[in-house]
């Protein structure tokens, strides 16, 4: 690699944004950076070429780091937009929550021409429009379709890589969710939308975490960069206003907004003004194997029961979070922390991402720890399944009838369905494997929903699937805050 000059910069940050510039000469092909700090922090990096285009975003948690950016993809890292360096004025920007400890940076850059010819991983670029303000992964194909061997498509819609705080590579994670048998996951590094990924018959579809003192979501699906920053004009991601405008951005640009998990503290939605409307979808269940998270689970799931009641037709679904390797775990000597579990299971009309989008947007969704399953429903001679709204159907009553088929059921475990948030049956699991014959009724005029979960021998979450429903009502529930008083957690965020 022949370098055609290089700078070192160093210096203190002791205010929360820091912009370094840098002066491009004239026109090269790579310019790469590398950045260490003093002390461990929170350091999101942003990098603006000239006329405002952005062209990387990374987070440095406390190991030095490398960034690329080229007009070769492959060489680009993951967080970059590739392209040729033009000259001009650049800016090194440095978003650092613990600036009060006043670390020291040290970063060098270099720039290039010449291109590596022997790469060790094959990527497909997302993006080539770096345009003002951001940019947009305007060569993602939401419509490619894989060959479609199965009926029900498996898969994570909350993992992370070292592009932020995880440990796993991009191609380590890859394989990990291969060896997890999982047909898509969705990349959510924090505050890093990707702009590329490995070449793969495995579906990865572009996402991102907006990551907030406050509170987490997800931005599924999305392929335009969002201004989150705490130095934007209405505070970003750090004001109720600014995340507001986040979500509503997030949603205009046709991604699906899914809230995190919502009661795991410290890390629980803390903004009491958000509309209810502007999520799409909840993550229920979020890394089974970190020790708080099964109390945050029940929470959720209490909170997602009370949003049906209330008339929210929410769906949901599940994430990993994962972070760690596979060989790791959040307890001494407990379950690895590891992609696709829990997983989400989506029916598809089509191995693509826009099928798997389409799917959970539809609510055709079960998440799951083990249980493999495949449900048969029809009604009134109608077939149907998670999610389906039943309202339309004309009858005095309605009738359901399920077949449920399953295996990796451990004996024993137990089948409950809940009725407008209230269990109405239960049956056991006498064996691992076998169908299990279901039959309800929904009177004409009744406003109902119906799920069912499927719990261990002792009470613990294997499988929860999304509900079918019937009538709409007005929801009286219109912020986060009403739902947590109507859910019975009005003191929550006080404590």
């Amino acid at each position: 690699m022949t370098i055609s000059f290089s700078t070192e910069l160093n210096g203190v940050i002791d205010t929360p944004f820091l912009c370094i510039p840098m002066t491009i000469d004239q026109e090269y092909n790579w310019l790469e950076l590398e950045l260490s700090f003093s002390k461990k922090g929170w350091f999101s990096i942003l990098i603006w070429g000239p006329n405002g285009t952005l062209r990387n975003q990374c987070l440095y948690i406390n190991e030095p780091k490398t960034i690329k950016i080229s007009a070769n993809a492959d060489e680009s890292t993951y967080g970059s937009v590739s392209g040729v360096i033009p000259a001009g004025k650049w800016k090194l920007e440095i978003l650092c929550a613990t600036h009060h400890s006043k670390p020291e940076y040290q970063i060098s850059y270099r720039v290039g021409s010449e291109i590596s010819s022997t790469l060790p991983h094959s990527t497909e670029n997302w993006s080539t429009s770096p345009i003002p303000n951001g940019f947009e992964l305007n060569l993602f194909d939401v419509k490619k379709k894989r060959q479609m061997t199965k009926k029900w498509l498996k898969g994570d819609f909350h993992t992370h890589t070292n592009e932020s705080d995880g440990k796993m590579t991009a191609e380590k994670g890859m394989e990990q969710a291969k060896k997890m048998g999982l047909d898509f996951f969705v990349a959510t590094d924090h505050n890093i939308l990707p702009t590329k990924w490995l070449e793969d018959d495995l579906i990865v579809i572009p996402g991102i975490e907006i990551t907030s003192s406050k509170g987490h979501f997800n931005a599924i699906g999305l392929t335009q960069w969002v201004d989150w920053r705490p130095n934007a004009l209405d505070g970003g991601m750090e004001t109720a206003e600014g995340m507001s405008r986040i979500l509503r951005e997030v949603k205009e640009a046709g991604a699906i907004a899914s809230i995190n998990h919502p009661m795991l503290k410290p890390w629980e939605w803390q903004y009491k003004s958000t509309l209810l409307t502007d999520f799409d979808i909840i993550e229920i269940w979020n890394d089974p194997t970190y020790k708080d998270n099964p109390e945050a689970t029940e929470k959720a799931i209490k909170l997602w029961d009370t949003l049906w009641n209330d008339g929210h037709h929410m769906f949901a679904i599940g994430g990993s979070d994962s972070h760690l390797l596979p060989t790791e775990s959040y307890e001494k000597n407990g379950p690895p922390s590891v992609i696709g579990d829990p997983a989400t299971y989506v029916l598809a009309d089509e191995y693509s991402a826009q099928g798997i989008l389409k799917g959970v947007r539809q609510g055709k969704v079960y998440i799951s720890r083990g249980p493999i399953l495949d449900v048969i429903m029809n009604t009134n001679g109608k077939e149907i399944t998670f999610g389906s709204n039943l309202t339309d159907v004309i009858a005095e009553e309605i009738y359901v009838s399920i077949v449920l088929d399953y295996c990796e059921v451990p004996k024993g475990s137990i089948l409950k369905w809940i009725k407008d948030g209230e269990e109405i049956d239960r049956s056991e699991f006498e064996n691992s494997s076998g169908q299990i014959h279901a039959n309800f009724t929904f009177p004409k005029d009744e406003t109902t929903w119906l799920r069912f979960e499927i719990r261990g021998e002792n009470g613990e979450l294997l499988s929860i699937a999304n509900p079918i429903f019937r009538g709409n009502k007005t929801p009286k529930l219109k912020t986060w805050g009403d739902l947590l008083e109507a859910a019975g957690y009005g003191d929550f965020l006080k404590s």
